[in-house]
């Protein structure tokens, strides 16, 4: 553990009083506030590539050959890389149990940048599965828990302040595109977007804030905010094909429980699309048309590259910061070291020092 001693000292004298009222009074609305105050006051401090217990109770596997694993109390943290599986728990009223747990992940982020991570809140009745192998880690294929498997509860919200389970995912602001591998689904995105999968060979993406992308059999399916899409494998496992009825605009009474609070960076959830922005939405997929532009679409200038926007790059991913000939005029990540605000800057910035 890693915590300041200060830290320590207030979470010691805190944390009895979070666990007397929970047991106290096992409402579901109760459970979930103090759900989340516990994850927040104890998941405060974590680094990137690590996974914190938030609420109780979460069953932790570790991977073959992690001895040193200590995965059983609520502020817990351990490396995802010694992680096989995590199984959180339900809402139990009768136990005041609802699982919670926080991560954050390097995902496809330059190692250069040890601040911006993805953030990533499971809760619920989650089980999650580690999908990356040391060997995908050590040839830079995936950084650690890139590829995953989840199942979640569907339809399990016990009460309005409860979200369904499922997995909250952010990208931070201006990294451009992240990718991850769900299910054997290759998901693209920059923005905040909830995951579910009431089976491995499902994934449902609910988008609620900019736009995401489900890659799989050479098919590419937006998710923009507003609406949620979903894939399935068929019986024969052979290949995906969309979940019917879907795109679909969410319903807003089930993504306003979300617990939101516990992410990096605030947000405004997207007003779900109406009829005809829907229709629109389709006709655009159908004729291969850009799908930004004016309200409620998002702006060209935001659009990840997966769905037709300009990808940024940084150029400290890049010996002496100096990125390909290839890339020399793309746009420079608004996270990047070398971003300057407000002005028309190219990939090739002016020094090759490591700011």
């Amino acid at each position: 553990m890693r915590r300041p001693l200060f830290f320590l000292f207030v979470t010691l004298i805190l944390l009895p009083s979070v666990v007397i009222a929970q047991s106290m009074n096992n409402t579901c609305p109760n459970i979930v506030n103090t759900a989340l105050e516990s994850a927040d006051l104890m998941c405060g401090d974590l680094e990137r590539n690590e996974i914190c217990y938030g609420n109780f109770k979460l069953n932790a596997t570790p991977q073959d050959g992690v001895d040193d694993f200590y995965f059983d109390r609520v502020g817990d943290k351990i490396s995802v890389s010694d992680l096989s599986s995590l199984q959180l728990s339900p809402m139990d009223e009768s136990t005041g149990e609802w699982g919670v747990a926080v991560m954050l992940l390097q995902a496809n982020l330059p190692n250069t940048l040890p601040g911006q991570n993805v953030t990533i809140i499971l809760f619920g009745n989650v089980l999650i599965q580690n999908a990356t192998t040391p060997e995908q880690i050590e040839n830079g294929e995936f950084s650690p828990m890139q590829a995953f498997y989840l199942t979640t509860g569907i339809g399990d919200s016990n009460c309005a302040e409860a979200p369904e389970s499922g997995m909250l995912v952010q990208t931070p602001k201006g990294v451009g595109e992240v990718n991850f591998v769900i299910n054997g689904v290759e998901v693209a995105m920059g923005s905040t977007v909830m995951f579910q999968a009431p089976t491995d060979n499902e994934l449902t993406a609910t988008t609620i804030e900019g736009a995401a992308v489900l890659k799989v059999d050479n098919q590419s399916y937006p998710v923009l905010q507003g609406t949620r899409f979903g894939v399935q494998r068929l019986p024969e496992n052979v290949r995906f094909i969309p979940i019917p009825n879907l795109p679909d605009a969410y319903a807003l009474n089930s993504v306003q429980s979300l617990p939101i609070g516990l992410l990096s960076r605030p947000i405004a959830i997207a007003t779900p699309l109406d009829k005809t922005a829907l229709a629109e939405l389709q006709n655009r997929i159908d004729n291969g048309l850009p799908l930004c532009g004016d309200a409620p679409f998002p702006p060209c200038s935001e659009l990840i590259p997966s769905l037709g926007g300009t990808g940024c790059v940084f150029p400290e991913s890049y010996e002496g910061n100096v990125v390909p000939d290839e890339l020399a005029d793309a746009p420079i990540c608004e996270a990047s070291a070398f971003y300057v605000p407000n002005e028309e800057s190219t990939a090739q910035p002016e020094t090759t020092e490591q700011p």
